[in-house]
């Protein structure tokens, strides 16, 4: 298995909400910022964005650093 680990449909939402809040690579957001971003844009209440976050760093999608969150890069 060399592809990336298939994520649930809410995940790939809250992913995209995130490439789009960050638009620069090298670019993060605070934990907090990056719920209050999932949750301003409705689909997402708190408990949700905090276990999408959690599905979407147990994938590999998202990492942390510093409790900053990063999205990994992708060869796309």
């Amino acid at each position: 298995m060399n592809g990336p680990r298939r994520i649930p449909p809410f995940a790939e939402d809250a992913l995209e909400v995130l490439r789009e809040t960050v638009s620069d690579g090298d670019e993060g957001l605070s934990k907090d910022e990056a719920t209050t971003v999932l949750v301003a844009d409705e689909r997402f209440t708190d408990a949700d964005a905090e276990y999408a976050l959690d599905v979407l760093q147990s994938r590999g999608y998202i990492y942390y650093v510093d409790e900053q969150v990063y999205i990994t890069p992708t060869d796309d």
